[in-house]
């Protein structure tokens, strides 16, 4: 019965004409075409809308100036995007994601967690150095800017920091960790150190020329953060 009227919802519509399935096909081909039409030209506008942001600054642009970057007309912008902050929450958004992933990734390997934070680290180091213009845009224009953490980009940050944090609880029951570690302050620190550590790369405060240079920034990052900067004495 359950079957039945599964395939009667199947191949009816709501005006219970029948659809055979080779409209089906088409029509959700159709659908894919246009949504991949429409991702496409939203991250054209974004793409364009990250260099103009980098160059003048959230105060410094208007619509046209993404349009323009993008090779689109004025109002086509606005057929995807309210205003230009509606833009910007969209970068922020898609980093936010980004930066969920690579915590995502990290928690499900089977490695060491100096490995986990490594694959972390490295991760959005490397995006500093392939997309210096896209990390700037999200250190000094989105994240200091809390009208942007709309409730969808707060819930997949929120999931980012407790996905971090599962992974310090599971070292920490595994006896890597000390028993007096607190993984929400654990969690908060290495956020924040973390982001200091970005400031500094898109600054250019942080010399980091070569490739090599994150690797070992990284290395000394995740070392301290493991294991102090307090120097071990030896028990007499």
């Amino acid at each position: 019965m359950i079957v039945q009227a599964s395939a009667h919802c199947l191949l009816t519509n709501k005006s219970n004409h029948l659809i055979y399935p080779s409209d089906m096909r088409k029509n959700n081909n159709k659908r894919y075409r246009n949504k991949v039409k429409i991702n496409r030209m939203q991250e054209a506008i974004i793409k364009a809308a990250i260099k103009v942001y980098a160059a003048k600054g959230m105060q410094g642009i208007r619509i046209a100036d993404i349009a323009k970057e993008a090779g689109v007309s004025y109002g086509l912008v606005y057929h995807y995007f309210k205003n230009k902050e509606d833009v910007l929450n969209a970068i922020f958004a898609k980093s936010v994601n980004i930066f969920l992933k690579a915590i995502e990734n990290a928690y499900a390997q089977e490695i060491s967690l100096e490995k986990k934070l490594n694959s972390i680290t490295t991760f959005l180091f490397n995006a500093c150095r392939e997309f210096p213009e896209f990390m700037y845009v999200i250190m000094f224009e989105v994240i200091w800017t809390p009208k942007f953490l709309e409730t969808r980009n707060f819930i997949t940050f929120t999931r980012a920091f407790t996905t971090f944090e599962k992974i310090l609880y599971e070292h920490k029951r595994k006896g890597e960790l000390a028993d007096s570690v607190n993984t929400a302050v654990s969690t908060y620190m290495f956020f924040g150190g973390l982001e200091m550590l970005l400031t500094g790369i898109v600054l250019k405060a942080i010399p980091v020329e070569k490739p090599e240079m994150f690797q070992k920034l990284s290395t000394h990052f995740i070392n301290q953060y493991i294991h102090g900067i307090a120097a071990v004495k030896e028990v007499q």
